[in-house]
């Protein structure tokens, strides 16, 4: 009986929420412990946009290769081959990886419905195909997730660009947040926190969490901000996300994963998408506003 596993928590986005931090490297983690080791034999695929270079160069440098390790850059993943090679992947809204072997299936990623059948469909735009015949599948409906295929050096160079630093990692310190924050004194909370080129990996609903947890409406400006806030939102940084990874993110519905468990951070949000109804630490009213095109939730109350 195969056994199904679901490393993106089995999530069910509302409308196209892009996925953030957290989901992204509970993907990273399942796709780790799937393909690691895994020699290809063959890849295709079927959209040209979706790569920097014709299909033959793909198929000429992936073909051998073995899968040595797999890695997370802010929202996209790293898989990191032998002889120097190295695919990075961006999910975009509506991308999905499927890994599908004889015992285990295993998807991360939107929620292509198709896509839970653990087989290519008319949403597949990338497969690769490994020695043993398991399969990745790059799953996406609109074509906006890509496949980049870089060295090594070229990667490197990719990377560096316009990317903050990593929010979880212990280079990212209070100190570091405080110059980031100089930088940008007139631009709103939240679209500070969602830039990946000030701290990575923060979107729409850690934003709106971050926020709530250091007790700043997300629309004032960076400027206004006092030390006590900023030490605040810092801890909030570290706090949220490294809580939601362990819970493997964001999950809006009750879809769980063969072992019956959600395995999400939805039962601990405190704002987001929650306007209209009492906020749980106040009990004042949770309201919404666009910000940056964005809609942001917050406690008038208790959000200063």
């Amino acid at each position: 009986m195969k056994e199904y596993l679901n490393y993106s928590t089995t999530k069910w986005y509302i409308g196209f929420i892009m996925p953030e931090l957290p989901e992204v490297e509970t993907i990273k983690r399942g796709l780790e412990k799937s393909i690691v080791g895994k020699t290809i034999v063959s890849f295709t695929s079927d959209t040209p946009k979706m790569l920097n270079y014709p299909l033959a160069f793909y198929q000429r440098r992936l073909t051998g290769l073995k899968v040595l390790k797999v890695e997370r850059r802010a929202k996209m993943i790293i898989i990191r081959f032998s002889h120097d090679w190295n695919i990075l992947g961006h999910l975009k809204m509506t991308g999905q990886l499927v890994f599908h072997g004889p015992h285990k299936c295993v998807v991360g990623g939107h929620p292509i419905k198709e896509g839970f059948g653990c087989k290519p469909n008319r949403f597949t735009h990338a497969i690769f195909t490994f020695k043993d015949q398991t399969q990745l599948y790059f799953n996406d409906v609109r074509k906006f997730g890509w496949l980049r295929l870089f060295t090594s050096p070229e990667l490197q160079k990719a990377l560096e660009n316009n990317l903050g630093p990593e929010p979880l990692e212990n280079d990212f310190t209070l100190e570091v947040f405080e110059r980031e924050l100089k930088k940008r004194p007139s631009t709103k909370i939240k679209q500070f926190l969602m830039d990946p080129k000030n701290v990575v990996g923060i979107g729409n609903i850690y934003s709106d969490e971050i926020c709530f947890f250091a007790r700043v409406r997300p629309e004032r400006q960076v400027k206004t901000l006092k030390s006590e806030e900023v030490k605040k939102l810092f801890a909030g940084i570290k706090k949220i996300l490294t809580e939601a990874v362990k819970y493997e993110g964001t999950s809006i519905s009750d879809y769980v994963n063969a072992q019956g468990e959600a395995g999400a951070y939805t039962k601990k949000l405190k704002v987001y998408q929650r306007y209209g109804k009492e906020c749980l630490r106040c009990g004042g009213m949770i309201v919404r506003s666009k910000i940056g095109g964005r809609t942001s939730s917050f406690c008038p109350a208790c959000q200063k």
